[in-house]
C-alpha cells in the first residue's frame, strides 16, 4: 500500500444515504489508513455521520471504519511528508493547514477485487 499513491473511498452522503466516491491521497500505517480533508470537503463529513466506508486500493476492496483525530494532525502530515515528500505536501496542503482535518480509517474484511484486477491472494494477503 505504501507504494500506492492514491485509493477510492466510497462514503454515504450525510443526507441523501447515497454512495459518493472521491479518490484521494492517503498514508497507511498499522493497519490504519491517513487522511488530510480540508474543512469544507463533504467526504470527511460523510464519514462522521456514518463512519463504515469502502476503500478500494490496487483493486482490492475493503470495509473499513472512519473517525476524525483530530489530535494525530501533524502525525498524519509527517506520514504524508514521508510518502510524497516534503515539497509536494506543502504544496498541496501547506498553505491550509489550519483548515485540515485528520481522518483515520480502521480497515476491516476484504470485500472482494475488481474483476480486472490481477492481483494474487497473496499481494490481498500482504494487505493484511
Amino acid at each position: 500500500m505504501e507504494e500506492t499513491p492514491y485509493l477510492n473511498l466510497t462514503t454515504r452522503g450525510r443526507k441523501t444515504g447515497l454512495k459518493h466516491d472521491v479518490e484521494l491521497w492517503f498514508a497507511f500505517e498499522d493497519g490504519k489508513l491517513f487522511f488530510l480533508a480540508h474543512e469544507s470537503s463533504h467526504w470527511w463529513k460523510n464519514v462522521v455521520k456514518t463512519p463504515r466506508v469502502e476503500v478500494e486500493v490496487s483493486e482490492i476492496l475493503f470495509e473499513g471504519t472512519g473517525r476524525l483525530v483530530p489530535q494525530k494532525l501533524e502525525h498524519t502530515f509527517e506520514l504524508f511528508r514521508r510518502k510524497y515528500g516534503r515539497e509536494q505536501v506543502e504544496r498541496w496542503y501547506g498553505g491550509e493547514r489550519s483548515k485540515r482535518k485528520a481522518v483515520e480509517i480502521q480497515l476491516g474484511r476484504v470485500l472482494g477485487k475488481k474483476p480486472s484486477g490481477k492481483s494474487s491472494l497473496i499481494e490481498i494477503a500482504r494487505f493484511r
